[in-house]
């Protein structure tokens, strides 16, 4: 790479890895120097050098980033064991799994900390930083409301407050060393394995589930584009209905606040904002659908 540089430019780009790697040491605990830390991967770091312009895809924001994520790996690699960082807990929260049925049954985890991802619900996936659509019901620990850091994550003292008895993915999970094989003997927990044996409960939730699943709700979004709105009526009774079963459940079983996102996953209202859209709820208690008003400016 330093073929490719004159010698400012370079000396430049070795101060800047100097300090990148200063920043990831800190931030995985780990006490190599960051000279050290950045020759030990600088044959990686080359083979990511600036191509030739015209046979250079990526901008220099890409090219950064992946600097970024090979020293990243490679100070973590510098400490193998677990040193409660808190880096795993403040990506996001964890998917619980038939193992950690015994922690909502003792009520290590109570049916306010966790809610349910359905089936086709568009999600965001911190990994690549896009959306996609979840191909299978999970059940999850919440995350905070402006980070997506677990809400067991104690941020002031960087400890996890059920650490001895955290969830199963947590156990396994290895910052410094990610292997996705490591789940992969994981059965999802979900509402049935949880819910079935509730009587009207259970009864209610398959029934919601078959009136407005996320499969229908994204099939209504498309036709509603193609049809220019015409076809809003038939979105508003999924969205209507949606918000009568929680209302319902609140009112006559006496199940109120973050639970409902256990029985019945988040609202599908929550969604529409992938699409641009919102929802508005009048006086007499019909809604209208509209697009996301933007931002007064000032």
């Amino acid at each position: 790479m330093e073929n490719d540089l004159n010698r400012a430019e370079w000396s430049f780009f070795v101060t800047t890895l100097k300090e990148e790697a200063r920043d990831v040491l800190w931030k995985v605990g780990s006490s190599v120097a960051p000279e050290t830390l950045v020759k030990s991967v600088m044959k990686q770091l080359e083979a990511l050098g600036p191509k030739p312009e015209a046979d250079e895809s990526r901008s220099q924001e890409e090219i950064w980033k992946q600097v970024k994520e090979v020293l990243l790996k490679a100070a973590y690699d510098t400490r193998p064991y677990c040193i409660k960082c808190g880096e795993c807990c403040s990506k996001g929260s964890p998917t619980l799994t038939l193992d950690d049925v015994s922690l909502l049954r003792k009520g290590k985890i109570g049916p306010n900390d966790v809610f349910t991802i359905r089936t086709g619900e568009v999600v965001s996936d911190n990994r690549v930083e896009s959306t996609l659509k979840n191909q299978e019901e999970r059940i999850k620990i919440r995350e905070t409301a402006d980070d997506k850091t677990c809400i067991f994550y104690q941020k002031w003292n960087r400890e996890c407050s059920i650490y001895d008895d955290r969830p199963a993915q947590c156990m396994l999970q290895e910052c410094w060393d990610p292997k996705p094989e490591a789940f992969s003997d994981l059965s999802p927990l979900t509402r049935y394995d949880l819910l079935q044996d509730t009587g009207d409960i259970w009864q209610i939730i398959q029934r919601h589930d078959e009136r407005c699943s996320h499969e229908d709700f994204s099939r209504e979004i498309s036709r509603l584009g193609a049809t220019k709105g015409q076809t809003v009526e038939k979105m508003l009774d999924l969205l209507s209905f949606d918000h009568h079963v929680r209302e319902f459940v609140t009112q006559e079983l006496g199940i109120d606040g973050q639970a409902l996102e256990l029985l019945f996953g988040r609202p599908l209202s929550d969604s529409l904002h992938y699409y641009g859209l919102e929802i508005e709820e009048q006086s007499d208690g019909t809604f209208i659908l509209r697009p996301v008003k933007e931002p007064e400016e000032g």
